[in-house]
């Protein structure tokens, strides 16, 4: 053969391989006005990060780029903590993907993100079902309406929703465990599954989602269970203040208080959800025998402490700038948040992540209401 005709073999082969990752990000929206900011983040380990941005012109936005695997990636409009649009999940892979925000995020085009869309259709109407029954609760609660048989309805409701939501999600993990998306969905919504459930999960699961190194983490947090047990004594943590400064979290416990541990972030939906339940708790128990200490996993200190100021939350505030790195993570067993500890006044764990409903129930038997 001819060095010519190597060298062009050669050209043609890498010619065809970039072809086979390039991926096209062709969107519409009606709603997110022209000239918006739209940025394209990639998950790599347990963060997003920015590849990419563009512009709303004309109602469309287009993204281009080359992916050799598949990963997970999200469209966040600029300015997104405000946002009335939510963040766009798609699997970045090779092909055309189509995605809308009009008038819930969607994409398709792909097989990947076609699974999704498939899900996410399916999912839509248990989370709103969930929602309305979460509010309806929270109102009743507030206003101290809850009576008995409302409490057991609602409870009923909410607990047939869920179960239908883990069918699903169970069905979708189960079935896609041989691709990113599967992973993702998993780690997202690893609450609806008892640690037993996850573990099985793990265990039927292709290789590649066995390896991953977030699953990998994962497992060896179960393994961990043990140690955030009730009656278990809690873990010391160092972190900051609002002013920088380190502190132990053995300086906030003891005292002869019950202190609620509140794992969150001002970036989470959940957690901005839950601010109004903690300030009524707050204020609804002796100081002397209650406190609530946040403990923040933002990794910009200003929008940590811009929400705290914002919404009036009075309890002990502290950080840490680690994020997902901290070290609460491991020691807590944190796999989502909001995650809430309870700690008796003798140092030990009463709950380990509670509902409201368990919380409430354990708090209204061992103190005294104002």
């Amino acid at each position: 053969m001819k060095l010519v005709q190597l060298i062009g073999y050669i050209a043609i082969g890498l010619s065809l391989t970039g072809c086979n990752d390039k991926y096209e990000i062709d969107g519409q929206t009606s709603l997110i006005p022209d000239g918006t900011t739209l940025f394209l983040q990639k998950l790599t380990d347990r963060q997003f990060e920015i590849i990419d941005s563009t512009t709303v012109h004309n109602g469309t936005f287009f993204f281009e780029g080359h992916q050799q695997e598949p990963a997970i990636a999200i469209l966040v409009p600029r300015g997104e903590r405000e946002s009335p649009y939510p963040p766009l999940l798609l699997a970045l892979q090779s092909g055309t993907i189509r995605v809308s925000f009009d008038p819930f995020p969607s994409r398709s085009g792909t097989p990947l993100n076609d699974r999704l869309q498939r899900y996410e259709d399916q999912r839509r109407t248990f989370d709103k079902h969930l929602q309305s029954i979460s509010q309806l609760y929270l109102k009743d609660y507030l206003a101290g309406q809850l009576n008995n048989t409302t409490f057991n309805a609602l409870k009923q409701a909410f607990e047939k929703e869920q179960q239908g939501l883990e069918d699903l999600t169970r069905k979708y993990i189960t079935a896609n465990t041989d691709n990113v998306t599967s992973v993702y969905l998993f780690l997202q919504n690893s609450f609806l599954f008892s640690p037993d459930e996850q573990r099985q999960l793990i265990a039927n699961a292709a290789t590649t989602f066995k390896k991953n190194p977030a699953i990998q983490k994962l497992s060896r947090m179960l393994s961990r269970l043990k140690n955030v047990a009730p009656e278990m004594p809690y873990t010391d943590l160092t972190l900051q203040t609002p002013e920088e400064k380190e502190v132990t979290l053995s300086q906030y416990i003891g005292h002869g208080k019950y202190v609620l541990l509140d794992f969150w972030a001002s970036w989470c939906p959940p957690c901005q959800r839950q601010t109004p339940y903690l300030l009524q708790l707050y204020r609804q128990y002796d100081r002397s025998r209650f406190s609530i200490v946040g403990i923040s996993l933002d990794t910009d200190r200003n929008e940590w402490l811009d929400y705290v100021y914002d919404h009036g939350m009075e309890w002990p505030q502290l950080g840490d700038p680690k994020g997902w790195d901290s070290d609460a993570i491991l020691s807590y067993v944190i796999q989502g948040i909001p995650h809430l500890v309870l700690i008796g006044p003798d140092g030990t764990i009463v709950a380990n992540n509670p509902s409201q409903e368990e919380l409430n129930s354990l708090l209204s038997s061992r103190l005294k209401r104002l």
